[in-house]
């Protein structure tokens, strides 16, 4: 699972008259990763086959009415699936059936659409005019009168007042302009004209009608005559979708894999008698492949493993269904490299775990849990299925530690003799009635000793995956540079983080966390000497001890590999270059923001409760419609920020303070010749 799937290197070579029966081949076996061609003198990018240009111009035809049709391969679940054969002996007439009976139907539509723009457009100009109150025909057709009609935005006389007095200016408020008719002789036309531009003036032509009023009426019911027209062309095509919607997926498919064969040679080089195709498939696969290729053509075409020194394959990545869901989210990060780690697994494991201890909630963790169940009805595509099945396992998780921290919609608020009582346990109300007065959660994470230890802990999952991470990156430099390269370039760091960590954990010796822990060293305020070591003087906090002291020879060794890793590569700036041992120290903090975001959502919750059950109490303000609304809005608002904050630190905790330890990306994702069929058998 850490590890993408092993891969080897083939050629496929043989004469061109077989090129189209290995096309078939390569297309069902669907394990080749075709790696692009380099042409030299001798061989060059082939041409697809001839039934290419038909195919090419089936499959635009269809896929226009399909878009029209909205009809997405990716979105739709078929209910059955049909036979090549099948799909074989229908192919043209269906072809020319949807092409004339849908096809020419969308063609008449779009046709209508335009005749309505048209009239819209007419409409858009007459009703204007119309509020003008000049009949058409006094609008245009002068001999030595020019008239100017149109939308301008302020009223032109004055400024026309200054060229001549012989005009007339009829002007009528529309919307946020006006419309206007201007009237003046054609000597003083173009003067005027200039005039109307500096005020933004928009001609509009007028049109060759007798009354406004009845050609209004006639576009109305010339519009609405096209309209039902459309509305019954686009029920006859309702009508045919429901029909044949999965047959016109089923072809769709198969002319598009027609055609994927056909362009195969785009993708291999040829010569004037021979072809070759490289790639790569699962080493597991390769007796599989090579014995398919070579009987079905009868040892004309040979199936070769070739040695490569940059053998830079395409990255299979390999884990079980549960954990496949997060692929998803490895992949959103980057692709890993063939030689690389595949964190998914890891992913897998503590994406819900931070989720869930951030959240942390049994009512969220239900509702989200319950929701992504009910989602996975409704999308039913691989990526969204992916996402909700993560969902679902975060609600989950978020229900497991909200039994932990014993909250259910945050902490319970109750009312008693008008007071307002902070419960600790959403159990509280039912162990109450049964005479259980004094019962705890397992950890409550509120109390003052709780949010230090969760600091603590969270602190020291920050330091143990961080050191994974350059772990994982020690590996992968190990396995392609050797050891020399792989401690200088990782294991510095690892002894880097672990003088830190020991800086810390002395830290945390003083505070007495380890005493509470372990019962071992101080307490705060108990007067308890820290851990003793003779000659060792007082220092930080209480005093130096064993772990402040095992820190100094770390970092010193991790100072040293530093100097001989940078030096030579960016000489005396290199030493400066030190100071990133602070940046692993912030990532080792950040972790904290597992606890801090988790107590946000907490007290969040508990406002909502406090003052929705304080408007709800009978000797309180008593508005219990108002209170159940805060809860219910309350609730929702934190119930958005508990998915979305714990899932985006998440993230974060994986893609900024984790893969970038030993993921550096760039692979290619391994995309075979060839596909999964939906509709097909």
């Amino acid at each position: 699972m850490l590890k993408p799937e092993k891969m080897v290197k083939v050629s496929v070579v043989g004469p061109k008259d077989h090129f189209e029966t290995v096309s078939e081949i390569l297309y069902r076996l669907n394990l080749i990763h075709i790696e692009d061609p380099v042409e030299d003198e001798y061989f060059k990018l082939g041409e697809p086959f001839e039934k290419a240009g038909v195919i090419s111009k089936s499959l635009v035809q269809l896929r226009s009415i399909l878009s029209y049709l909205k009809l997405d391969p990716e979105k739709f679940i078929p209910k059955r699936k049909y036979r090549e054969e099948e799909i074989k002996a229908e192919l043209d007439r269906k072809l020319e059936e949807y092409r004339t009976e849908i096809g020419a139907k969308i063609d008449k539509i779009k046709e209508l659409q335009e005749k309505i723009k048209a009239l819209e457009d007419e409409l858009k100009v007459i009703e204007p005019l119309k509020a003008l109150g000049i009949p058409p025909r006094l609008l245009k057709d002068y001999k030595t009168i020019r008239a100017f009609v149109g939308f301008i935005k302020a009223d032109p006389s004055p400024k026309i007042q200054s060229i001549t007095s012989d005009y007339e200016v009829f002007l009528k408020d529309y919307g946020k302009e006006y419309v206007v008719a201007v009237f003046v002789r054609v000597e003083h036309a173009e003067e005027v004209y200039r005039v109307l531009q500096e005020l933004g003036f928009r001609e509009v032509t007028v049109p060759d009608i007798e009354d406004y009023d009845s050609r209004i009426a006639e576009i109305n019911s010339e519009i609405e005559s096209l309209k039902q027209e459309i509305s019954t062309l686009e029920k006859d095509i309702e009508d045919l979708k429901a029909r044949e919607a999965e047959l016109m997926l089923a072809i769709e498919e198969y002319l598009s894999m027609e055609l994927e064969k056909s362009e195969l040679p785009l993708k291999s080089l040829v010569s004037k008698y021979a072809f070759v195709i490289v790639g790569y498939i699962p080493a597991k696969s390769f007796d599989e492949f090579k014995s398919a290729v070579e009987s079905e053509t009868n040892g004309k075409v040979t199936v070769e493993k070739l040695e490569d020194k940059e053998f830079e394959p395409p990255t299979k990545l390999t884990n079980p269904p549960g954990v496949r869901n997060f692929e998803i989210l490895t992949l959103t990060y980057t692709t890993p490299k063939y030689h690389e780690i595949d964190p998914t697994v890891i992913m897998a494991i503590f994406f819900p775990l931070f989720f869930g201890a951030m959240l942390g909630d049994i009512g969220y963790g239900a509702i989200i849990a319950a929701l992504c169940l009910f989602l996975k009805r409704i999308f039913k595509t691989e990526g969204w299925q992916r996402l909700l099945n993560i969902g679902l396992y975060s609600g989950i998780v978020s229900v497991f530690f909200g039994f932990i921290y014993g909250e259910c919609f945050g902490p319970f608020v109750s009312v008693e003799e008008g007071k307002i009582s902070f419960f600790k346990h959403f159990l509280w109300p039912i162990l109450n009635a049964m005479g259980v007065h004094e019962f705890e959660p397992a950890f409550d994470r509120v109390s003052p000793i709780g949010i230090k230890v969760l600091l603590f802990v969270t602190i020291v999952i920050g330091i143990f995956k961080i050191l994974w991470g350059f772990a994982l990156g020690f590996y992968t430099v190990l396995k392609e540079h050797g050891f020399k390269e792989a401690m200088l370039e990782k294991g510095s760091w690892i002894l880097g983080v672990l003088g830190l960590a020991c800086i810390i954990f002395g830290f945390a010796y003083n505070l007495g966390v380890f005493h509470y822990f372990l019962g071992i060293g101080p307490t705060e305020g108990s007067g308890i000497p820290p851990l003793p070591l003779p000659g060792v003087v007082k220092g930080w906090q209480q005093g130096l001890n064993a772990f402040y002291l095992a820190a100094l020879p770390l970092i010193l060794v991790w100072f040293v590999l530093f100097v001989m890793a940078e030096v030579p590569k960016m000489g005396a700036m290199g030493v400066i270059l030190a100071v990133e041992l602070l940046t692993w120290f912030g990532q080792i903090v950040s972790y904290a923001r597992i606890l801090a975001i988790g107590l946000s959502s907490v007290y969040i919750a508990f406002v909502m409760n406090f003052i929705g059950v304080g408007l709800i109490d009978p000797q309180g303000m008593c508005i219990p419609v108002l209170g159940v609304i805060v809860l219910i809005i309350g609730h929702l608002i934190n119930l958005i920020l508990g998915v979305l904050d714990p899932g985006l630190q998440s993230l974060r905790l994986h893609y900024v303070e984790f893969f970038t330890k030993f993921l550096e990306g760039g692979g290619v994702l391994y995309k075979p010749f060839g596909r999964i069929k939906r509709f097909l058998e």
